[in-house]
């Protein structure tokens, strides 16, 4: 076996061994990944503070203080998104809430009478049995709903105090990050660490720009559906606007996901209503993927739709929700890590 296969190999094992330690030490990441996204959303208004000159000798500010001052301005723009938006979202949450159980029973009802239809059109059996089976599907979680909600608050409480280290991290990150890259560079023998300090400012920018653009993207969207849920008539527009907010961070399903609450929703009003919301769906997911999404993130992850998928499935078996929102910039570090690892070396 010649010295590249060998160097082949022991990559690979270093990429297994990598994604083994990560895989058992996975509760104590969701305060650092926290962090560090805090952090490469703050860095931009960081470096722009931090260039400002004044006086008569241009002196500029420190990075330290940039890194405060970015902070107080971050808890400036929260207090007045809690004031504007936050209040009023949960006074519609806690309506929603009320209105649950009345909800549940309307879609239970609405899924009875799917199934008597069913039965009267004198399908195969299979293919009643497969209506019986999605129908049963849907009103268990449905009335599993409010319960999963209330678990899920609790959940979020307990981790508060997880919580707590978040900031101090990002300012670590924001002040000292480039020490951070220098202390890892220095791990290294000296013919690589050139290579190493490019992988890192490659990851580092693939994955600020995914993040700055995947807010951007979800703010808008929210917006977009908020917008179009309360001009529709609607019930709950801020709830489903939130939702959709939150679901973009999963591409290709996460959309698809955030549309079933608002269709239902509609459905209980009219299915005239049902169809506008779906329309309306469509169109927000039309202007995003032809408009929004080519200028905001450009070809920031370049990965393919398939990869995309597939690292959607991968991150959903192993880590639920959570696996899914962080799977494709994951995959797009894998493909950074492949690129100057292995195509590099091939030129």
């Amino acid at each position: 076996m010649s010295f590249k296969s060998y160097d082949t190999w022991f990559k690979i094992s270093i990429l297994l061994l990598g994604f083994y330690i990560i895989i058992k030490v996975m509760p104590i990441y969701f305060p650092i990944i926290l962090a560090m996204i805090l952090a490469f959303i703050l860095n931009p208004l960081v470096n722009y503070i931090t260039s400002i000159r004044f006086g008569t000798k241009k002196r500029h500010i420190g990075r330290g203080i940039s890194v405060i001052c970015a902070f107080l301005i971050l808890i400036l723009f929260l207090l007045l998104v809690g004031t504007f938006v936050l209040l009023p979202f949960i006074h519609e949450f806690d309506k929603f809430i009320i209105d649950l159980p009345n909800l549940i029973s309307k879609i239970q009802n609405i899924a009875i009478k799917i199934q008597q239809r069913a039965q009267l059109l004198d399908l195969p059996a299979n293919i009643n049995t497969f209506i019986e089976q999605a129908i049963t599907s849907a009103a268990s979680f449905s009335a599993d709903l409010a319960k999963r909600i209330l678990q899920a608050a609790f959940g979020f409480a307990s981790s508060i105090v997880e919580l707590v280290v978040v900031p101090v991290l990002a300012y670590y990150f924001l002040k000292d990050w480039s020490i951070l890259k220098d202390k890892i560079v220095s791990l290294f023998t000296v013919e690589s660490r050139e290579r190493v300090r490019k992988i890192i400012e490659e990851m580092s920018l693939v994955i600020s720009a995914y993040i700055r653009g995947q807010v951007i993207i979800s703010i808008i969207i929210g917006i977009f559906v908020f917008s179009g849920m309360y001009l529709l008539g609607v019930d709950y527009p801020l709830v489903l606007g939130l939702l959709a907010a939150c679901t973009e961070s999963i591409p290709i399903i996460g959309p698809i996901v955030g549309s079933v609450p608002a269709i239902m929703l509609a459905y209980l009003i009219s299915p005239t209503l049902a169809f506008k919301v779906i329309i309306f769906y469509i169109l927000v997911q039309f202007i995003e993927n032809q408009i929004v999404v080519p200028n905001i993130m450009g070809h920031t992850i370049d990965l393919h739709p398939v990869v995309i998928i597939i690292s959607l499935l991968i991150g959903g078996q192993l880590w639920g929700i959570i696996g899914m929102m962080l799977a494709v910039p994951a995959a797009a570090l894998l493909r950074v890590l492949i690129k100057q690892l292995w195509i590099t070396n091939e030129r």
